[in-house]
């Protein structure tokens, strides 16, 4: 069953058979890395009538030595196997189930806490000992892009755009990769959605986009969250007010997939490797800024 040079991977896979239907299927695919191997899965997933497929839980299975692929499952392509038999369950819009953005998904270990104590919201923090407030906020993968940008209206005037490719996609040295071109709201926007899948999709990079006004940072995050930094306490406030316009509740009872919860990282499948990435960052006009004290420096700090 092993294909050399491949990983396999476990899929539960969510989605929609029709606006009264959901299901979730079980499947088993080979890929050179998690990205593939899943945008293979959501292929076959289609095929199986599953709209807008999504991954749940996933983890790697070619390095359990016990595992073995169940009996029942059934190879429905040349890399992939699946349960035949999907569990369907009746819509209900008063139920809400959190669903990971892309590039981060939960692991079938269970964690910390239940995954239903996951829900959209965000926390606040007041001044710290540097002087500057902080704010977290989790957003469903159905939206999170769309929140993002709104975000960017909140901390107006926009003054500069950088990404930082983490340590962990391929065990490399963290970077830090500054526009020097890019830097109005309009701008970035242009530019993430052109490289969705390398940038909002990517499990392996954090997005900032800088306001010089109470040198404010707000962050992507690895972890798919929306992550705000500030001396400003009217940047702060209005940032609250702004999210609670938008329909988030403030608590201090805060849960997210990075704390707390097995979790996998990934990158699409139509998106660059970490090398191409770079180059793609330089045919754009990043500069890679030399990082300090192990790898951490804030982005405020080059301006």
């Amino acid at each position: 069953m092993k294909k050399k040079g491949l990983q396999f991977w476990y899929f539960l896979i969510e989605g929609n058979l029709d606006n009264k239907t959901a299901a979730y299927g079980n499947f088993y695919t080979y890929g050179e890395r998690c990205g593939e191997a899943l945008g293979n899965t959501y292929l076959i997933a289609k095929k199986e009538g599953i709209i807008n497929p999504t991954v749940v839980e996933t983890t790697r299975l070619d390095n359990l030595e016990e595992f073995k692929l169940p009996e029942e499952a059934e190879q429905v392509s040349d890399f992939t196997y699946m349960i035949p038999s999907l569990n369907t369950f009746k819509l209900n819009p008063k139920e809400y189930f959190f669903k990971p953005p892309t590039g981060i998904s939960f692991d079938t270990i269970i964690g910390e806490y239940d995954s239903e104590l996951i829900i959209e919201q965000f926390v606040a923090y007041n001044k710290n000992e540097n002087g500057v407030y902080e704010l977290q906020l989790v957003v469903d993968k159905t939206r999170l892009i769309e929140i993002f940008f709104k975000c960017f209206d909140l901390i107006e005037p926009i003054s500069g755009f950088c990404i930082y490719i983490c340590e962990h996609w391929l065990n490399r040295k963290r970077e830090l990769w500054a526009s020097k071109s890019i830097t109005s709201k309009n701008e970035i926007i242009k530019f993430l959605k052109k490289h969705k899948a390398n940038t909002l999709e990517n499990g392996f990079v954090e997005l900032v986009v800088n306001s010089q006004i109470g040198k404010t940072n707000l962050m992507l995050c690895e972890h798919k969250k929306i992550q705000l930094h500030t001396e400003s306490e009217e940047i702060f406030q209005k940032f609250i007010q702004g999210l609670i316009d938008l329909g988030f509740e403030q608590t201090k009872d805060f849960y997210d997939i990075e704390f707390g919860y097995h979790h996998w990282h990934y990158r699409p499948i139509d998106s660059l490797d970490r090398d191409d990435f770079a180059v793609m960052l330089i045919d754009n006009e990043f500069e890679n800024i030399k990082l300090e004290n192990n790898g951490v420096q804030q982005y405020v700090k080059m301006h």
